[in-house]
């Protein structure tokens, strides 16, 4: 009877064992445990903030939804047409051995003018320290092409052999670029507007 009952307590055990597996009480305690594994979602802390790729890409979507309302000159077709976003991460190493993850981002779009064609619209996006920024871009017509950096501008034109170049707050009103408006209307002086 004595090896009949050790071995039913050994297979009560057993079962007991099976069923607590993975229970917190078998858990190795949390200065043994290994490192904790931090979801891709929004993650803030009181030294930073971080980001996920999917909030960043929700982000510039939202900017190019405002992008859609703005009109470029005094015909209520003239906007911003076929809008596509893309984001990417981007990892730059910090001294502390971590990583600062920051995305960089693109706004390809057609711009609805009234000359006989549609216009290509490129902008350049990053963001960081939580906010995108309009770095630059180019917009390209069938008589000009336009190239930003910043809050500047440069301009080439089919009928002459010089550029000009000036800064878009110096710009007279009669400039047409949707980059003035991305720049000034969309962001606040090419940073996001954070509501």
């Amino acid at each position: 009877m004595g090896s009949a009952y050790r071995c039913w307590l050994s297979l009560i055990c057993l079962v007991l064992v099976g069923c607590c597996w993975g229970s917190p009480a078998l858990a190795a305690p949390s200065s043994l445990a290994g490192p904790a594994q931090v979801s891709p979602q929004l993650v803030r802390d009181s030294d930073s903030e971080r980001f996920s790729l999917a909030e960043a890409r929700q982000r510039l979507e939202a900017i190019a939804e405002v992008m859609r309302s703005i009109r470029l000159c005094n015909r209520p077709n003239c906007r911003y047409r076929d809008i596509a976003v893309d984001v990417w991460p981007v990892d730059i190493s910090i001294p502390n051995g971590g990583a600062e993850p920051f995305y960089e981002g693109s706004i390809d779009a057609m711009i609805d003018r009234p000359s006989g064609s549609l216009d290509k619209a490129h902008y350049r996006l990053q963001f960081r320290q939580g906010r995108w920024q309009l770095l630059g871009g180019e917009e390209v017509s069938d008589v000009s092409s336009f190239f930003f950096e910043g809050d500047t501008y440069e301009v080439f034109s089919a009928y002459g052999t010089r550029s000009h170049k000036a800064k878009l707050a110096d710009a007279s009103s009669n400039l047409r670029v949707g980059y003035r408006e991305l720049y000034y209307r969309v962001f606040d002086r090419g940073q996001e507007r954070l509501h």
